[in-house]
């Protein structure tokens, strides 16, 4: 088994805010939409993207093809984050007292538990 150090690994989030008011807008969105995810980002949460890269030379990579497909109105924002912070990343919910942590990784991994007890131990 290949070690792979976690902290060498890096995470782009692509936060984006595009017009959706009439049919064209709607069309160049879901174009959008559907080229970032082929470029292999998935969903946080509604138009917060995220994926995993390797190195300084990948994120060149991705920035560029994203550029390519960058719609003519609309708003993006990409953000390179270290797979720490991400693993740091906190999940607050609406429900009283529940959280989840969503640690990084290829995949999701959610624990629950109480607030005070979670914040207590972090101390």
């Amino acid at each position: 088994m290949e070690y792979v150090n976690l902290y060498r690994q890096m995470r782009l989030i692509l936060i984006y805010d595009l017009p959706v008011q009439d049919e064209m807008e709607r069309k160049v969105y879901s174009r959008f939409h559907r080229d970032i995810t082929r470029l292999g980002f998935y969903m946080l949460q509604y138009s917060v993207y995220s994926k995993v890269i390797q190195n300084d030379t990948s994120l060149k990579q991705y920035l560029f093809r994203v550029e390519r497909i960058v719609p003519k109105k609309g708003n993006i924002i990409v953000l390179k984050v270290t797979e720490k912070q991400y693993q740091e990343m906190i999940y607050l919910r609406g429900e009283k007292n529940k959280f989840d942590i969503l640690v990084g990784g290829k995949e999701f991994v959610v624990f629950g538990g109480d607030r005070n007890d979670e914040f207590k131990n972090r101390e």
